[in-house]
């Protein structure tokens, strides 16, 4: 029987029986599931590190080719304030769930570990606005998966200066608004969503935000400001639907943290 430790977090959780409960970590080495026993017992002594979003030691042994099982282990940081809003914990689900979609089993994953657990202490403390915490994860996230927008000059003349200019989704380039004026059959976007998810306008304060989340240290990924309004609304309507576009697929949780944002 080998014996191990890790150092994850935990970003899915699927019971399994009256008792037991599978989790899916994602650490450093990449995402790895464990199997808890007696995980709703509340005398167990799995409970503290066998609930989502929590990140811990978590202790484990193999026992010949099957799942790996649950020890035991202790919580790092459990990070309780996303316990106290709704929003903040389906915040934190997409996050988790964005995780999930990123990292594979056996595939290094340091950076996307750290990001998220910088996202999630953001949001539990109230560091910084929740939907610039948002943007920026999905901004950042797209440019370590191998998305990451081309931000530098207009696409078709190569200025950096203009009024506004536009982020082109799908082909992941910038074009300015006279470039975009003339070009054939395409319009500057309005709130019609068809057109909002292949061009994404952005002011000059978003645009270089934008840039800034590129290739900001990870420490300070979200000391950035944009005010409240048109520009930011924009900027985070952006970020959600460039990497959305780029991974091919919605999340329910994304779905309900936003109509929880609707009703509030």
């Amino acid at each position: 029987m080998q014996h191990e430790a890790v150092d994850g977090v935990v970003i899915r959780v699927k019971d399994f029986g009256d008792h037991d409960r599978y989790l899916t970590l994602l650490t450093k080495s990449g995402r790895m599931t464990l199997l808890a026993k007696g995980a709703h017992s509340l005398k167990g002594g799995q409970r503290g590190v066998s609930q989502l979003y929590t990140y811990g030691n978590f202790e484990y042994y193999r026992r010949g080719a099957t799942l790996p099982i649950l020890k035991g282990g202790s919580p790092i940081q459990p990070f309780y304030g996303l316990s106290t809003d709704l929003e903040k914990l389906h915040l934190a689900a997409y996050f988790c769930d964005l995780a999930y979609e990123l990292s594979d089993e056996g595939e290094e994953s340091e950076e996307l570990l750290r990001l998220l657990l910088n996202a999630l202490y953001a949001v539990s403390q109230d560091r910084y606005p929740a939907d610039l915490v948002k943007a920026a994860l999905e901004f950042r996230l797209s440019a370590i998966s191998g998305y990451a927008p081309d931000v530098g000059a207009c696409d078709l003349c190569h200025t950096v200066d203009a009024d506004y200019f536009y982020l082109d989704v799908m082909n992941g380039a910038l074009i300015c608004s006279s470039c975009l004026s003339k070009r054939s059959g395409i319009k500057a976007p309005t709130d019609d969503p068809s057109e909002a998810s292949l061009l994404c306008r952005l002011s000059p304060s978003a645009l270089m935000a934008l840039r800034y989340l590129i290739s900001a240290p990870a420490e300070r990924l979200f000391a950035f400001s944009l005010e409240e309004g048109r520009e930011r609304e924009e900027f985070c309507r952006a970020a959600e639907t460039y990497l959305l576009s780029h991974l091919e697929r919605g999340f329910d949780s994304l779905q309900f943290y936003h109509s929880l944002q609707e009703k509030g």
